[in-house]
């Protein structure tokens, strides 16, 4: 989710020699196996207060804001089973962390908090570390989450599931209401009017940037790239000795291109959307707009305004193409079950059930900002009517929620650390620097394809 450079940081070397310890090999033969071990983690240490003292205990790794809420709700509501929950760091120190445990062959939770775009390299290869929730029941959930989300636990397999969707970050864009007010500028529908946009601003006086271009910016461009119909990166569970890198795609080429030419122009900022200059200028109006995914606003807006009367933002759809411009996402969570797991059955129903009622829902809307890919929610009127303070008291989600619904997945490689480090170098020194699409989009695809083929992998086509 927020600022992925430092959520995803850079463990791919090490991902890599553990996932694919025999790429080549069965994919059946390193299914993780099941485990039925009811006390085991009897004296396990949690943060959180166990409530049925006798109950089996499930351990947990998350790192989700007001956690602690749904942990207490769930042992509250569960006599025969119990979560005991530590943050094992938030995104890039978790996963090293779970690859540490993965070496030395113990002391992994039972469940584990992950990222959509971070799971591929837990199941890469032979030696799967994240058990198959298939054969727990979960295919019987599908419904109960969006076609984006499921297609993100499942790698392209219709077959196999290896998490439990949890939020998604359906891409918006934040408009500064009081800046496009103030100047009589029409808050832009399109990428044409979004450029014509800042035009405007600055002829009429505007000393801000039309928005910032995050120059520590990952899943954010991929984002850009699926508006404009690009799939970037290809890697299925069917088949995973193979993966698809391209960058160098008309429409690839087309987005790095306009976004370029507005930094060229001075329209845009080029920062890093982590610093705390960048935050600043956010809330100081710097910014006429923020294009980025749902989750920004608990994340950064909440963060940028000392009170919510104070916010000038309100959420407008992001700017389109044209009229066949897909809905896509920009992060997400879910949880799933490792394959060092003391009861596996027991850890697949925590994984299903934490999130899995109405109250742990909302929950996670109010106390945690997270965007839910639960079906019922999303569709409920209180969802949809629900007000933001923090947006002008908007019934936001009646934008949002559309997005989420439309959105219909992407894929990541088992190296997506590795890749982003290197495609975020690239496409900062295309955008902030000028340096030459053409050329830096090729020399990127060819190093990240060699990188891949030096890991063991095979290299097909994106399509």
């Amino acid at each position: 989710m927020f600022q992925a450079k430092k959520i995803l940081s850079v463990l791919a070397t090490v991902a890599v020699s553990m996932s694919l310890a025999a790429c080549g090999g069965s994919n059946s033969t390193g299914t993780a196996s099941a485990s039925a071990d009811k006390h085991a983690n009897d004296n396990a240490s949690c943060t959180n207060k166990v409530v049925h003292a006798s109950a089996e205990k499930v351990t947990v790794w998350a790192w989700y804001p007001g956690f602690q809420k749904i942990v207490d709700h769930f042992n509250q509501t569960h006599s025969n089973v119990q979560v005991c929950w530590n943050n094992g760091g938030q995104g890039g120190s978790e996963y090293t962390r779970f690859q540490n445990t993965i070496k030395a062959g113990k002391g992994a939770p039972d469940v584990i908090q992950l990222e959509y775009e971070a799971m591929p390299q837990f199941v890469a290869g032979k030696q799967k570390y994240l058990v198959d929730l298939a054969d727990y029941g979960m295919k019987a959930y599908k419904s109960d989450y969006t076609a984006g989300a499921w297609n993100s636990v499942t790698f392209g397999s219709s077959s196999s599931i290896y998490a439990v969707p949890v939020d998604a970050g359906p891409f918006v864009m934040y408009v500064n209401q009081a800046v496009f007010d103030k100047y009589g500028i029409k808050v832009p529908t399109t990428w044409a009017e979004f450029e014509q946009a800042g035009k405007d601003l600055k002829a009429k006086g505007y000393t801000g940037k039309l928005t910032n271009w995050q120059t520590d910016g990952t899943a954010v461009n991929i984002a850009l790239f699926a508006q404009k119909g690009a799939q970037v990166y290809k890697y299925t569970a069917s088949d995973p000795t193979k993966v698809g890198i391209d960058f160098n795609q008309t429409s690839v080429k087309q987005v790095l291109k306009y976004w370029q030419n507005l930094a060229k122009e001075g329209l845009i900022d080029t920062a890093d959307q982590s610093s705390t200059d960048t935050m600043k200028k956010f809330g100081a109006g710097d910014y006429a707009t923020y294009v980025q995914a749902s989750w920004f606003i608990g994340y950064y807006v909440k963060g940028a305004f000392k009170t919510a009367t104070d916010s000038p933002f309100k959420i407008y759809e992001a700017p389109k193409w044209n009229d066949s411009t897909p809905d896509v996402n920009q992060g997400g969570s879910a949880f799933a079950v490792t394959y060092q797991a003391k009861d596996t059955k027991a850890a697949a129903s925590v994984a299903r059930e934490l999130y899995g009622d109405d109250y742990a829902q909302n929950s996670g809307v109010t106390d945690g900002g997270l965007f839910p890919t639960w079906t019922k929610l999303l569709s409920s009127s209180e969802f949809i009517t629900q007000t933001y303070p923090y947006l002008n008291n908007q019934k936001a989600n009646e934008i949002i929620a559309p997005v989420a619904k439309g959105w219909k997945g992407d894929q990541f490689l088992p190296f997506q650390t590795y890749a982003y480090d290197a495609q975020q170098k690239a496409f900062a020194s295309m955008v902030k620097s000028g340096t030459s699409v053409d050329s830096g989009v090729s020399s990127l695809t060819s190093s990240l394809r060699s990188y891949a083929e030096q890991q063991g992998f095979t290299i097909e086509s994106v399509k």
